[in-house]
């Protein structure tokens, strides 16, 4: 059985900058960069129009996991391929795609993202994530999709304070 993920964030800027941040290459380079593990990159970045997609590969630590999660993870550091895909719906309204999967751990998480300007004129936004964590291991596979979908929120927790930074620093 599935785990659901949901992760609601406002920002103070408009999602019109809150977007071109999220598949700013740039951006993400340097949002990898603060995470652990030494093989953090940014795989593939394409553009076509007003649609964005990229992969990102990050690298965690075996010794960072509990021990329940390294019995499934084997020797060596886990890898997650994370694929992600923008599109512009309309003016101040966004939507996109999210995968992943953790190479040799049958373990994957779908999701889609919102991210639109909020009302009343406050310049303000909101990015929605929704999604879920499935792994594929007998008798252990819930309480790893429990152990999952934590990490998935605290990630997505430290990218929205690093998106913060981000758009808060002066550009030239």
């Amino acid at each position: 059985m599935a785990r659901r993920i949901e992760h609601r964030s406002t920002s103070e800027w408009p999602a019109s900058q809150v977007h071109a941040a999220l598949i700013d290459i740039d951006y993400l380079r340097e949002r990898l960069d603060q995470l652990e593990g030494g093989r953090n990159e940014l795989v593939q970045h394409t553009a076509d129009g007003d649609a964005v997609r990229f992969q990102i590969r990050q690298g965690v630590p075996t010794d960072s996991l509990p021990p329940i999660a390294r019995t499934v993870a084997g020797a060596g550091d886990l890898v997650i391929d994370r694929s992600e895909s923008w599109r512009c719906e309309q003016d101040g309204h966004y939507a996109g795609e999210i995968a992943a999967e953790v190479a040799g751990v049958p373990c994957t998480i779908t999701g889609s993202m919102w991210l639109r300007d909020l009302t009343g004129g406050t310049g303000a936004s909101e990015l929605l994530v929704e999604g879920e964590v499935r792994v594929s291991v007998p008798f252990l596979g819930g309480k790893l999709e429990d152990l999952v979908a934590e990490q998935v929120q605290k990630l997505l927790a430290a990218e929205e304070r690093f998106t913060t930074e981000w758009l808060a620093r002066p550009r030239s």
